[in-house]
């Protein structure tokens, strides 16, 4: 497989959230810059480049992936779960929430926010991105381009690095809302204060 390369910056956004989407509709797979780390990524609905993911990274099946979704509007698809109140400022940002899930124990949903994710999902509809980190299981994350195409080249369709660096270096926070108390599953990007008001 010949692997793309291109490099973000806000006068690219456009183009390279289209060609991004074009990859992504067409059951591909690439690697892009999110509000966190950089992720490792493909549409839901292609469930042969969700098992590639699982190969390439190195992972075991029995781990579920985050997913990210363009809208609030978008979690009924996973789950009968609204939302709670106390955690919808936080909303979107480097929150990764785990769900009551259908079909499945849980879910884990993030509702990222950058320009270029929300372009990206301008294109590609109201469904959900596989994303986990861009990385090998067990391995460090991933910052710099040059080692993004070492790790990646020939294994995914596109490399997508940011010009300007990413955002944060920290993976999202996650919290698991699906019993009471809730609890902080990982520390990361976002600190979030837990009150208990919807639990």
């Amino acid at each position: 497989m010949k692997t793309g390369v291109r490099t973000l910056d806000d006068s690219s956004l456009a183009e390279v959230a289209r060609e991004v989407a074009d990859v992504l509709l067409g059951g591909g797979i690439c690697v892009i810059p999110t509000d966190t780390l950089y992720g490792i990524v493909a549409l839901e609905q292609f469930s042969a480049s969700v098992r590639r993911i699982y190969d390439i990274k190195n992972r075991a099946s029995s781990m579920p992936f985050i997913r990210l979704i363009g809208k609030v509007d978008a979690l009924s698809t996973y789950t009968d779960q609204k939302l709670p109140a106390s955690l919808e400022g936080y909303w979107p940002g480097p929150l990764t929430l785990i769900f009551r899930g259908r079909g499945e124990e849980t879910v884990a949903v993030r509702f990222p926010d950058t320009p270029f994710l929300t372009e990206l999902f301008s294109h590609v509809g109201n469904t959900g991105i596989i994303a986990p980190s861009a990385n090998i299981s067990g391995e460090s994350n991933i910052f710099d381009c040059a080692q993004l195409v070492e790790t990646f080249q020939g294994l995914v369709d596109l490399i997508v690095c940011q010009e300007e660096g990413l955002r944060a270096t920290q993976a999202s926070t996650i919290v698991d809302i699906t019993q009471k108390p809730w609890k902080i599953v990982r520390k990361g990007a976002l600190s979030v204060e837990i009150d208990g008001r919807d639990q």
